[in-house]
């Protein structure tokens, strides 16, 4: 009897975890996104570079007409530098397009967090927890530190002789990093327990983001009066 009970709960997690999932995909569109931004980022160096050591220019705009100009005055092959420069446009028209696409899907799950911090600080956040269920139930402690692992390992490892992180993603945040270097800790304390309320309350379907925003607002008020002391 208990070995048929096992068999059908083996069986039925079995068709659980084959099963398509919404936080999966999320997560997965965002690491293509980081790859996509990568390749923005090789494409922008390489052209920089092209630039500066080709033509000796000191031009941020790949698309300058000084490049042009100089290309047809040494006689270079403008084509093959243009198809690099339109697949460079390419790539970062698809980056903006895929962000707002993310952005718009975290702002559906997670509405009130998205409110607080917006959705694509929440999105680095799933991405690094790698599902809904891990984000919503970590504690505000781990919330705060989400990005900063490193950091936090090499705490761990000098047994207290190294500071912990005061802070890992939530830095990106207004609220924390328009702060003074010694009160950032303090915000994304308060930041990160208002976050794990929000979690909670976007996974239940409450609205409470309004609610969630003054006291974040109020604690950065006193925050930001105090740096200025």
């Amino acid at each position: 009897m208990r070995d048929d009970l096992k068999k059908k709960f083996l069986k039925k997690l079995e068709r659980k975890l084959q099963e398509p999932s919404e936080d999966q995909y999320i997560v997965n569109l965002i690491r293509a996104y980081y790859d996509l931004k990568d390749t923005q980022n090789l494409f922008e160096e390489r052209l920089q570079e092209w630039i500066k050591n080709s033509m000796y220019l000191d031009v941020k705009d790949p698309k300058d007409p000084q490049v042009y100009e100089s290309i047809r005055k040494h006689g270079f092959d403008e084509s093959v530098y243009r198809e690099f420069v339109d697949i460079y446009d390419v790539i970062r028209r698809e980056e903006r397009q895929i962000r707002q696409k993310i952005e718009q899907l975290i702002q559906s799950r997670f509405p009130n967090s998205s409110y607080l911090v917006g959705p694509f600080i929440v999105a680095m956040m799933l991405e690094k927890m790698g599902s809904y269920d891990k984000l919503v139930n970590a504690p505000a402690s781990t919330i705060q530190v989400i990005g900063a692992e490193k950091a936090l390992f090499k705490h761990i490892r000098s047994k207290g002789k190294i500071k912990p992180p005061k802070h890992g993603i939530l830095y990106l945040s207004p609220w924390v990093n328009r702060l003074p270097k010694r009160l950032r800790g303090k915000m994304a304390r308060t930041l990160a327990s208002k976050l794990s309320i929000a979690m909670k309350a976007d996974m239940a379907g409450r609205d409470i983001k309004e609610e969630l925003y003054n006291k974040i607002r109020k604690r950065y008020e006193e925050l930001e009066k105090e740096g200025k002391k």
